[in-house]
């Protein structure tokens, strides 16, 4: 009777363990690896939402706050901020991954070694009730005679059930939690995913490549280097200028003081003989340089003078040639109108017939006036011409178009 009921508690207590044990590991599961995946995506997702409502609003970036991704990312997003507000101020974007990625939102998070770790171990929790589910069944059965082993059928049975029991329990625990796993993990991804869509579109540029920040910081790094070889050089260059100027200023002082008082004792020197030659010449000549010297200036008043009365003689004659073409421009206006005047006639001698002896008298007369005009006109291009220093043929009358 005793062993019976040891038996019995024996067996209730290491089902009792199992399914403990199969629970707190499928309760550690849903807690350190499912839960935090989940909330992770649920802040990126919502993160997503504020960078949307606060660009659409015209509002201050929300994302340059540390507590923008709720405190289970704050460190990383913390870090995050420090490092791209030095890389702003150098113009540089900074690139979100290398502080939200797979590891700090999936992996660390979500305890990517112990979910991988927890479905197997619910499998090995499964298998170990089916082992001791068939032990305690097969150490119960009776095999002395027929009666005993028929009465410990049912603990059998009853073992049977519970290493079967477990298995299932262990085996479905596992799969479930592989599945809500993956799911979960699918979900981070994907909230990661558009988070750094969302982030990049609406909040900073995206990042270079590795390789073409590289080929660009080289490309700066030349035009630098370039840069500071041509200052170095221009400041070289200006220094030794500066020195060699420093060096040389006072011989070169020296040298012109040195050439302009012997260039001007050599003028005095040179002004002193010539005056003492041209005096002595001037004594000996009986002073018949000073003489020359005064009838030069008496000379070259006496051009002068000439030379002023030439001009206001030039004058006077370019006044009597403007005068003389005035006179010509008058007469050729006067001989068109009397042209004019003549043809007005003649138009109204052919109206009047009565009057044609009247009007041919007044034809010849003005066409005698005409020829006056003329003559009048030749002799003012005459006289113009002989003012300007040419010579017009001198017609007679004879030559004169009657």
């Amino acid at each position: 009777m005793d062993n019976v009921i040891m038996t019995r508690l024996t067996a209730n207590l290491s089902e009792i363990v199992v399914y403990a044990a199969i629970v707190v590991v499928t309760l550690t599961g849903f807690c350190k690896c499912i839960y935090p995946l989940l909330r992770n995506a649920a802040l990126l997702n919502r993160a997503v939402v504020k960078l949307e409502k606060s660009t659409a609003a015209g509002d201050r970036p929300l994302w340059r706050e540390a507590r923008f991704l709720g405190r289970s990312l704050r460190n990383e997003w913390q870090q995050f901020l420090l490092n791209a507000g030095q890389l702003d101020l150098r113009g540089m974007p900074c690139d979100t991954g290398e502080y939200i990625n797979e590891e700090t939102v999936i992996d660390k998070p979500g305890h990517a070694q112990l979910a991988e770790l927890i479905p197997s171990l619910l499998t090995s929790l499964g298998i170990l009730g089916t082992f001791m589910g068939l032990m305690q069944g097969l150490t119960s059965v009776d095999f002395s005679n027929a009666e005993g082993t028929i009465q410990s059928i049912p603990q059998l049975l009853g073992g049977m059930k519970f290493a079967f029991a477990t298995s299932v329990a262990g085996i479905a625990c596992s799969l479930t939690f592989n599945m809500l796993n993956r799911m979960a993990v699918g979900r981070a991804v994907r909230a990661l995913d558009n988070f750094e869509d969302a982030f990049y579109e609406l909040a900073m540029p995206r990042p270079l490549q590795p390789e073409v920040q590289m080929i660009c910081q080289k490309q700066d790094d030349e035009a630098r280097m370039i840069r500071l070889a041509e200052s170095i050089s221009n400041h070289v260059a200006a220094s030794l200028e500066m020195a060699v100027s420093r060096a040389m200023n006072p011989l070169t002082q020296s040298l012109d003081t040195f050439i302009k008082c012997a260039t001007r004792e050599q003028v005095d020197g040179v002004r002193r003989i010539v005056g003492q030659f041209v005096q002595q010449l001037n004594v000996t000549l009986n002073e018949q340089i000073s003489s020359l010297g005064e009838n030069m200036r008496v000379v070259s008043e006496a051009q002068k003078e000439t030379q002023k009365n030439l001009h206001n003689t030039i004058a006077a004659v370019q006044a009597m040639s403007n005068a003389a073409q005035d006179i010509q421009h008058s007469t050729s206006e006067i001989a068109a109108n009397m042209q004019q005047l003549s043809d007005e006639m003649h138009m109204r001698s052919e109206a009047a017939v009565n009057a044609q002896d009247s009007a041919d008298q007044l034809a010849v007369r003005l066409e005698n006036l005409s020829d006056s005009l003329r003559r009048m006109q030749l002799a003012v291009d005459v006289l113009t011409a002989e003012l300007n220093g040419t010579q017009l043929p001198v017609l007679d009358d004879d030559n004169v178009e009657m």
